[in-house]
C-alpha cells in the first residue's frame, strides 16, 4: 500500500574546544505568595518566634537561572504586652538557580542568594531604622495542579540584618507559585564533544494518507469519514449488516438528554453522513434490566430518537437515519451481577442497514 522514495539527509556538526550547542525551551514568569515562620535572634529582644509573609515576582533567565523580587513584612514576638512586638517591612531581590529546567510537570529544587533593604520598627522607637539584608536559601517547587495553574513552593532562608551589631534570622516558608502565562525563550547550553560530518542516503517508506483510518487510501476512498470500528469494502464504504457501539454516547440519569461528551462523539459521527449520502443507518438504543420492561423500552426509544435528532441537526438527512429502542431485550451481559454489567448493557449502537 505504501510507496518508497530516496531521501538524502546531510548532518554536520562543527566546533572548537569552546563551541556550544543549544537546547531551546520556554519558561514562564510567575508570582509567589509565601507565608511562613521566622526565628529571629533572641539577642535583639525577641522570643525567637515570628510570622513572615511576602509576595514575589519571578522571571526566568538563561540556562536555569532566574531573578525574583519579594515584598513583604514580619511580626517578631517580644513576649511583652502593650504593642511592643517588633515589625519589619522588606524588599529583596534574589538570583535563583534551578537544578532542573522548570517545566511545570515535575518537582524542581532550587537555591537562591540575594540582598535588599528593610525598615525595622522596634520598641522603643529610638531603635527604629533602615537595615541592609543579605539572604541565602534553598527550596523546591511542585508540579502544577488545578489545571496547571498553581504549584506548591517550600523553602528555607537565612537572612542577615546588619543593624545593632548584626543578627541572623532563619525563615521557613510554604506557599504557592502562580504562572502568569508569559513565556520566556530559554536557551540551555550543552557542550558538543566532537566534530562529525557525514552524508546518509537511505530509503524512506512513505505511507499514503488515510484520514479516516479505515485502511483505504484517500485517493481511492469513495466514502470519506467512516466512523472508527466499521469494516469497509475495497472502496472504503461501510459493509452492510454490521454494528458498532457508539462509545462515549451517554445521557443524564433516567433521561434522554445527551451529555456534552456525547455531543462531541456524535459530532465526529455526523461527518460520515454528510460525506456519504448513500449511507443508511439505524440508531439502536439499549438499557439494562433494572426497571420494568415497558419503562426500559420507552426510555431506549427516547434516547435513540435523541441521538437521531442530534445527527440531523449536524447535517444528516432524514432518509439516512432511523431510530429504534430495544429496551432490555438485547442484553450483552445476562444476568447482570454488578453495576459494571448494567453500565455495559446501557448503550447506543450504529447499525449499517443499507446503501443506496
Amino acid at each position: 500500500m505504501g510507496w518508497r522514495r530516496k531521501s538524502v539527509t546531510v548532518m554536520a556538526l562543527w566546533l572548537t574546544n569552546t563551541a556550544l550547542a543549544s537546547d531551546v525551551q520556554t519558561a514562564e514568569d510567575y508570582v509567589s505568595i509565601l507565608p511562613g515562620r521566622a526565628f529571629p535572634d533572641r539577642s535583639i529582644g525577641t522570643t525567637g518566634r515570628g510570622l513572615s509573609m511576602s509576595v514575589g515576582y519571578g522571571r526566568p533567565l538563561q540556562d536555569r537561572w532566574g531573578i525574583e523580587a519579594h515584598l513583604g513584612g514580619e511580626v517578631l514576638e517580644t513576649g511583652n504586652d502593650g504593642g511592643t512586638d517588633f515589625y519589619q517591612q522588606f524588599l529583596t531581590v534574589d538570583l535563583t538557580f534551578s537544578f532542573l529546567q522548570p517545566r511545570g510537570d515535575r518537582w524542581t529544587p532550587f537555591v537562591l542568594v540575594g540582598a535588599g533593604g528593610a525598615r525595622d520598627d522596634r520598641f522603643p522607637d529610638s531603635r527604629d531604622g533602615a537595615a541592609l539584608l543579605l539572604e541565602a536559601g534553598a527550596g523546591v517547587v511542585s508540579p502544577r495542579f488545578f489545571n496547571e495553574r498553581v504549584s506548591l513552593r517550600a523553602e528555607a532562608r537565612y537572612v542577615h540584618d546588619n543593624r545593632e551589631g548584626g543578627h541572623g534570622e532563619p525563615r521557613v516558608l510554604l506557599g504557592i507559585e502562580i504562572p502568569l502565562g508569559r513565556t520566556v525563550r530559554i536557551v540551555e547550553q550543552m557542550p558538543v564533544e566532537k566534530i562529525v560530518e557525514r552524508v546518509v542516503i537511505k530509503e524512506v517508506e512513505r505511507t499514503p494518507a488515510d484520514a479516516d483510518g479505515d485502511g483505504v487510501d484517500d485517493s481511492r476512498d469513495r466514502c470519506p469519514d467512516t466512523p472508527k470500528g466499521l469494516r469497509v469494502d475495497a472502496n472504503g464504504c461501510a459493509i452492510v449488516n454490521q454494528a458498532i457501539e457508539l462509545r462515549g454516547v451517554t445521557f443524564e440519569l433516567n433521561q434522554s438528554r445527551l451529555t456534552p461528551n456525547a455531543q462531541t462523539v456524535l459530532d465526529d459521527v455526523a461527518r460520515a453522513f454528510t460525506g456519504q449520502p448513500s449511507l443508511r443507518v439505524e440508531i439502536a438504543g439499549h438499557t439494562d434490566s433494572s426497571a420494568s420492561a415497558a419503562y426500559n423500552m420507552n426510555l431506549s426509544q427516547r434516547r435513540a430518537d435523541s441521538v437521531r435528532a442530534y445527527l440531523l441537526s449536524r447535517g444528516a438527512s432524514e432518509a439516512q437515519l432511523t431510530a429504534r429502542g430495544y429496551g432490555e431485550s438485547q442484553l450483552l451481559i445476562n444476568p447482570e451481577r454488578s453495576p459494571e454489567d448494567r453500565e455495559r448493557n446501557r448503550r447506543v449502537e450504529f447499525r449499517v442497514v443499507g446503501r443506496e
